[in-house]
């Protein structure tokens, strides 16, 4: 696990592209590895990933100046050894201007926090040239592309744009592999604790039974052999994936700020 101080944003301009499911992991991979983590739901409706840590994370509505407030005010403080924001895409624009406004990326260095963008573009044009925008404006914080399997192949148009070109090299990336139908209906359940699944993976023979934490309500990844074997598999990927980007982050030499208006 990297030494580091990481603030994440996980981010996407569009709805449904696996945004809240990456955050989920990224969370619960701090957890796993024993780190204190503060997390901050930007989804003020639906909610989904305080739901799945109701101990650990903060509802913001960005649309509220109060909120937008106690967002950068967490975020520039006193920290925990790592945060994560689930970015809504209703708020993606607004965030990444108050972001730029407060200049937060280099405070954030100069405190030895290192702020990561993992960007998830869907299969348009339109989303690679917004990934790029703010790739290239925000040279003092981390960008990771993160690419989701299951939104499926890359539309024709977007393949021959300059800004997909642009990400063609672009480094660190990671890729979130598809999930089956009867695993993603495990995963939906915000009770199901990922980490603490795999703890328990880990603590215990292949041949045992797995027992669910005391009191919680039984999930299939617990009562089915099989269920068990392929959540295993795809967490064990998932947070492989995770760990190898924010060493490789981690190992990078920083990049100086400079003007993106020069």
């Amino acid at each position: 696990m990297p030494g580091k101080n990481f603030a994440i944003i996980v981010a996407s301009p569009r709805a449904r592209t696996g945004k809240t499911l990456l955050a989920r992991l990224i969370a619960d991979h701090f957890l796993l590895a024993g780190r204190r983590i503060d997390i901050f739901d930007t989804d003020a409706t639906e909610k989904s990933l305080s739901a799945c840590f109701p101990e650990n994370s903060t509802v913001i509505d960005l649309d509220r100046t109060v909120d937008q407030m106690k967002l950068f005010d967490s975020l520039a403080g006193p920290m925990p050894e790592s945060q994560v924001i689930d970015l809504t895409h209703r708020s993606f624009e607004k965030f990444f201007k108050l972001m730029r406004d407060s200049d937060y990326a280099s405070e954030a260095r100069e405190r030895g926090i290192e702020p990561v963008i993992f960007y998830i573009p869907d299969r348009d044009v339109e989303t690679y040239e917004q990934g790029r925008a703010i790739r290239n404006f925000f040279r003092d914080a981390s960008f990771v592309l993160a690419e989701n399997e299951f939104l499926g192949e890359i539309d024709r148009e977007a393949r021959r744009s300059e800004a997909y070109l642009a990400f063609k090299t672009h480094q660190p990336r990671m890729k979130l592999t598809q999930l089956d139908a009867f695993l993603t209906s495990v995963l939906i359940d915000p009770a199901f604790s990922l980490s603490e699944f795999m703890r328990r993976v880990l603590a215990t023979k292949p041949a045992d039974p797995l027992t669910p934490p005391p009191g919680a309500q039984p999930s299939m990844a617990y009562l089915s052999r099989e269920a068990r074997a392929g959540m295993t598999q795809w967490l064990k990927s998932a947070f492989a994936e995770i760990g190898r980007v924010l060493q490789e982050i981690e190992n990078r030499p920083v990049e100086p700020a400079r003007d993106p208006f020069k």
